[in-house]
């Protein structure tokens, strides 16, 4: 194998490991995105669960 094209293979692949950096990096997001809407879901079904308050109480000791 020659210099030159052992550099342009080696160049090809870096451009793959970065396809494929990006993709992972896309995953991540969404897989983050996900993560927050389900979060959010169930801290709202959570906090509708829990009893008003009583009217007129004082807060504090």
């Amino acid at each position: 194998m020659t210099g030159r094209r052992r550099t342009r293979f080696l160049a090809d692949a870096a451009a793959v490991v970065r396809s494929d950096e990006r993709l992972i990096l896309l995953f991540l997001l969404l897989l983050s995105v996900a993560v927050l809407a389900v979060f959010l879901h169930y801290t709202t079904l959570l906090l509708e669960g829990l009893p008003d308050p009583i009217p007129g109480a004082a807060f504090g000791p």
